[in-house]
């Protein structure tokens, strides 16, 4: 099985890839082989609206690139899951939105859930998103941030951990949640400790988008055509 893990950032470079392939490939069956890649232009990182839109064209081109490299599924890497639906009109292969996949595996774990954002202006877009994903609203608890920037996520992972944690825990003490969500791919490796640490289900949507995607690709399922058209032309 191969799956392609597409990180809408641009600017990445060889050995930062690398270094996600060899993360990524730790959670994934031993007969799956993953490929990490960039986009070609766009925004270096996914914290507005705005920055969704303007890297749509070039998360589509990798994914349609993908579908004829043969890749048997493909992971938008970002919890906002940009350009998900759009990539799902274009090829026939499973595209995972880790952010509504994550969501969806919350809500199976706990009754309510809260949501851990980078900064305190993406707080209103994650809210927004469990709308848009048709979840239920008064299963979420909060939406709390950390207030550091995606781009700076790994720079400090400890530091990053320690924001997690306040957060979390304020989530669970004082909102009510019962589990939480990791809304930023940049946050990927955290959910097992945080797990430990909180005593609470701590979803993390890295491992989540690659065992869905190995779930999909061996069941031999996709997204159906009656939601997503597809024009064979």
């Amino acid at each position: 099985m191969r799956i392609k893990v597409i990180i809408p950032n641009s600017g990445m470079d060889e050995k930062t890839l690398r270094a996600r392939e060899i993360m990524l490939s730790a959670f994934a069956r031993n007969d799956t082989a993953i490929s990490v890649d960039c986009i070609d232009g766009g925004p270096e990182s996914i914290e507005s609206a705005y920055d969704e839109v303007m890297a749509g064209p070039y998360i589509l081109t990798k994914v349609k690139q993908a579908e004829k490299d043969g890749f048997d599924a493909v992971v938008i890497y970002c919890g906002s899951d940009p350009a998900v639906a759009a990539a799902r009109e274009i090829v026939n292969i499973p595209v995972i939105g880790p952010g509504k996949v994550s969501k969806l595996v919350a809500l199976d774990l706990g009754y309510r859930f809260s949501v851990i954002t980078v900064l305190d202006s993406t707080v209103a877009r994650d809210e927004e998103a469990v709308y848009e994903k048709g979840i239920d609203f008064d299963r979420l608890a909060s939406v709390r941030s950390i207030g550091i920037p995606v781009s700076n996520i790994r720079d400090d992972m400890e530091s990053t951990y320690q924001a997690l944690y306040a957060a979390g825990k304020k989530c669970i003490e004082e909102d009510g949640a019962h589990c939480l969500v990791l809304s930023c791919l940049g946050m990927a490796g955290m959910g097992e400790r945080l797990t430990k640490s909180l005593k609470v289900p701590v979803i993390d949507p890295a491992p989540v988008a690659v065992k869905y995607a190995e779930l999909l690709v061996s069941l031999g399922l996709s997204a159906s055509r009656l939601s997503y058209f597809h024009d064979e032309k």
